[in-house]
């Protein structure tokens, strides 16, 4: 892919040089179209080859090919830091969430667990899953405690323990 980028970007300053030099006269828009049309040709080189028909295994390997190219690998430790970071956002922001809506003070730990999947082999699927929402509280308001309870199953779809 750099060879490619590097060919293109050579080819454009190439045939922009030329034509900042070339003197005006008969010729000149000749070579003016010529410089053109190569830097089109070098844009559009690569699409023929993707457009070759294959079978369904080599169109697989080109695929997987220019992927591996780019060499781009997951960090599983920013991942696992950057999921536990957004964990602790979502725990604060329902414990405001709740003192803002039904005034009632909670600790809220959201129980979770990270889960990667390979879709059709090609690329993983990675999300968070939060198995439960525990609510640790003082408050002995039975009904307040029951709307809380309620309103966090409604809207996070997930099991909810009051302590």
């Amino acid at each position: 892919m750099s060879g490619y980028l590097i060919a293109v970007v050579g080819t454009v300053l190439l045939c922009a040089l030329l034509t900042a030099i070339l003197p005006d006269g008969k010729t000149s828009n000749l070579i003016k179209a010529i410089a053109k049309l190569s830097c089109l040709l070098a844009i559009i080189a690569p699409i023929p080859s993707f457009l070759q028909q294959a079978s369904p295994e080599e169109s697989d390997k080109k695929v997987q090919n220019i992927f591996d190219e780019n060499g781009i690998q997951a960090d599983a430790n920013f991942i696992q830091y950057y999921s536990e970071w957004r964990i602790e956002q979502a725990e604060n922001q329902l414990e405001k969430l709740l003192l803002e809506k039904y005034n009632f003070a909670a600790q809220i730990t959201l129980e979770w667990e990270f889960i990667e999947e390979k879709v059709n082999g090609l690329y993983e699927n990675n999300e968070i899953k939060i198995r439960r929402i525990r609510i640790l509280t003082t408050e002995t308001d039975v009904v307040k405690c029951e709307q809380v309870v309620s309103y966090v199953k409604k809207n996070y779809c997930s099991e909810v323990l009051l302590e």
